[in-house]
Parts: C-alpha cells; structure tokens; sequence
C-alpha cells in the first residue's frame, strides 16, 4: 500500500465514478482500476461497490477511507517537518516513459548541486499535475492549456514545441517539407484530444467533415508511445507536438503547414523549496541559452 494507491482511492471516491476522477487527474481509468484492484488485494476486502451510474463505498471501504484521509494528512505533516530540520534536500521528479524536457536539466543540475538529491518518481502518463498538487511529487513536466492549473501550484514555461504529424519513412507524405491539415484527411489520423488546444480541435474537426471515420481520436494517453510506433509500417499518421516524437528515428516527421506549436513547462507547488526555487532557475537558464543559440 503506498501513497498514491491512497490519494486514487480517495479521489474516486470524492468524485463517485472513475470517469470523473479521470478528468480530475488526467490519470487515465485503466491505470486507476489497476492501483485500486491492487490496494483491494492488499486489504483483502472490496472497498468499492461499482455499478453503471458510478461507486459506492462498501461499509469495510468507507472504515478505509477514514484511515486513508487520516494516513495521507499524518503523512504530509510528518513530511513537512523532517524536511524542514533535515539536512539531505531531496526533488521529487516526475520521470514518465516518454520524458523528453527535464533529462538534461536533471544532469546538470546534479553537477551544479551535488548535496541535493534528484529521487525521479516513475508514473505511466500525463498526470504529473495531479501528482504535483497530491505532493506526490516535487516537479512534473507538463505542456500549457488555460485554466489548467490548480490556485496550489505554479506553472513555468520553457519551450515551444511544433506540431509535427509522424508517419513511415515510405509515407507518401514522407517527401513533404510541410503538410497541411486538409492532406490529412486522405489518411487514418491518430491524436490526444485532451493534449490538443481546443482551437486546434475545432479546426481539425471542421477539416474532417465528411470524413470523421478517418479521424482516431485516442483516450488512452498512456498509449501514446505504441500509437507512434504503429505508424512505422502503416500508412496511418499520428499528429502532436509532444517532443518525445524527436527520439523515434523509425519515424519520419513532418511539420505542420498551419504553423501550430504548443507551449511546454514544467509546474510545482507555488510554496515551493528553495531547493525546487534552484531546480526551475537552472532549467530555465538552460532553455534560454538553447533559444539564443538556435
């Protein structure tokens, strides 16, 4: 039984239904029933009644949910406090499958601060702002949509990432120096709504009249490295501006001709550490030199 297996499990509950703690945390439902049919084994008791409409806590469920509030509100004082009179200063970084922005802050920041230790906190997908917000973790890489952040936490930005649309390398569109978005429409195009700006969405929707069988629109955000790597011997094209891309040679990338890019950051507590405070100056540094030098 660990901390986050708690936090999900209280936050289904609050919410009612998986679904709704999904749009609350950008952790997908799959990886949510996995944590909880976990913490079910552990306890050895069902803890949720689940029907159509949502949960509903089992009598042993709702005894464990006292416990969880009071173990997770123990737990972050008793955290509090030792980092406040310990010497070992420690960040939390959120390290996905597919992290692409913090790999080289994290090494040089470990060169600059040696006493400070970087603990890299492994989660399946976008949710880092859920884990940021839950104390989970210290710092999460994450891109920009307004009204997106919670009043707890900061957000601070480093780079604009091109929207790019991979496919195979023999791709008939593989020649091109650009695409546009009404081209895509000859192909099955795979995306992440939630990880595309509205604006975005409505201009691909419109492009896509007439021919919405061909527009693959992804839930499953913990997929989005497999969705990649099953274009490189299909004909199907996969559009983001998630920088991950850049590492898959198998995939040839094309930018998109409307020019759209997405804003990438990184968000933490807005009471944050000094150590943190270091963290986001350093890898601010390191992103603006990268600009001048571009």
């Amino acid at each position: 039984m660990n901390d986050e297996q708690l936090k999900i499990f209280v936050l289904v509950t609050d919410k009612g239904s998986f679904s709704k703690a999904e749009e609350e945390s950008y952790i997908s439902k799959q990886a949510m029933f996995k944590q909880i049919h976990n913490l079910e084994d552990e306890v050895d008791t069902q803890l949720f009644i689940r029907s159509k409409t949502g949960v509903k806590l089992t009598p042993a469920g709702k005894i464990f949910y006292e416990g969880a509030l009071k173990l997770l509100k123990d737990e972050a004082a008793l955290l509090k406090e030792v980092r406040r009179k310990g010497n070992k200063q420690i960040i939390r970084i959120g390290n996905v499958e597919h992290q692409a922005l913090l790999d080289r802050v994290n090494e040089a920041f470990q060169q600059k601060y040696p006493e400070i230790e970087l603990k890299r906190v492994v989660h399946p997908n976008h949710s880092g702002e859920w884990r940021v917000e839950k104390n989970i973790q210290d710092v999460a890489e994450t891109f920009y949509m307004e009204n997106r952040f919670a009043t707890t936490t900061s957000y601070h930005r480093l780079m604009d990432s091109p929207y790019v649309v991979a496919m195979s390398q023999t791709h008939p569109f593989a020649k091109k120096d650009t695409v546009s978005l009404s081209e895509l429409t000859a192909y099955n195009l795979f995306l992440f709504p939630i990880m595309i700006e509205n604006k975005y969405m409505d201009m691909i929707r419109e492009a896509f009249q007439g021919k919405e069988s061909r527009l693959q629109l992804r839930k499953d955000v913990d997929n989005q490295v497999g969705i990649a790597y099953s274009c490189i011997d299909t004909r199907n094209l996969l559009l983001t501006a998630n920088p991950f891309i850049n590492s898959i040679a198998e995939l040839k990338l094309v930018p998109l001709k409307e020019g759209w890019t997405r804003e990438y950051g990184v968000i933490t507590a807005r009471e944050s550490s000094p150590a943190v405070q270091k963290y986001i100056n350093l890898a601010k540094e390191l992103y603006d030199s990268n600009k001048k030098h571009s």
